[in-house]
């Protein structure tokens, strides 16, 4: 397991706070744990092509009413022991470990429309390919219900205040080589990276309604730059286009990384 170091050990106990700011709210989902990433971190640093995925806040699917832990095992030994600022390591882990199956579940109806595109990269949340990415969430590490877009407006709007300084801190720890979005566009108005050159389209998907992927450049940190990938969503990531053409897309974005 990667060592627990400042930095990280700031970003997990950002995450709780923001947990106990909103612990007393009803849209809260309770138990549950703030997540601040979905995958193996260990993993993801030793990647040659470092790659994370961007949605808003995590689903009240992770955290199913007959099993509050099903795709957080570990979780369940720690909890609420860690609202008291303990046990960042067991947390880390259990974060590490949400893809690994069994003893988990994870929610794969929804990260499999990621896991298409990521195919065609040589990446994978599952660790079966030389690449392993990470999911992140752009407004909250929060689970809600109900789910994001049913959320009272001043809910939101008080989520999205500390949600989104955590995640762009998160972002810089792990400095990715590529952030793949696939939200309602004017959700990328939250990031605040900046911009290195303007949108341009790199692939479209020829169908009844023409499906354009477009990409622009990201200044991230310390000169490290990142290119962000946005495809329009439906009810899932990319969800009007097929799986052989998620692959596709990917293999696009291989080879205009590596040329």
């Amino acid at each position: 397991m990667r060592h627990i170091n400042l930095e990280i050990s700031n970003l997990i106990r950002e995450s709780w706070q923001i947990y106990r700011q909103f612990e007393d709210q009803p849209f809260l989902v309770k138990p549950s744990i703030p997540i601040l990433f979905f995958g193996d971190s260990d993993k993801y640093f030793s990647s040659e092509l470092k790659v994370i995925t961007l949605g808003l806040n995590p689903s009240k699917i992770e955290f199913p009413e007959e099993n509050r832990f099903l795709r957080f095992s570990s979780a369940r030994e720690i909890y609420p022991r860690i609202l008291e600022e303990a046990a960042y390591g067991e947390y880390l882990q259990a974060l590490n470990g949400y893809f690994r199956r069994p003893p988990n579940h994870p929610y794969e109806r929804w990260f499999n429309s990621f896991e298409h595109l990521l195919t065609g990269l040589d990446c994978s949340y599952y660790g079966n390919a030389s690449n392993t990415a990470l999911h992140t969430d752009l407004c909250s590490p929060l689970a809600t219900d109900p789910t994001w877009s049913k959320l009272p407006s001043k809910a939101q709007l008080s989520l999205i205040e500390c949600g989104t300084h955590l995640w762009h801190s998160l972002v810089e720890w792990l400095a990715p080589d590529l952030v793949i979005a696939s939200v309602a566009r004017w959700h990328l108005q939250r990031i605040s990276f900046p911009q290195r050159d303007g949108w341009k389209v790199f692939y479209t998907v020829e169908q009844k309604s023409p499906y354009n992927v477009e990409l622009t450049r990201l200044s991230i940190v310390r000169g490290k730059n990142a290119c962000l990938v946005f495809g329009r969503a439906a009810n899932t990531p990319f969800g009007t286009v097929s799986n052989i053409e998620k692959k596709r897309i990917g293999l696009a974005l291989k080879e205009h990384i590596y040329g």
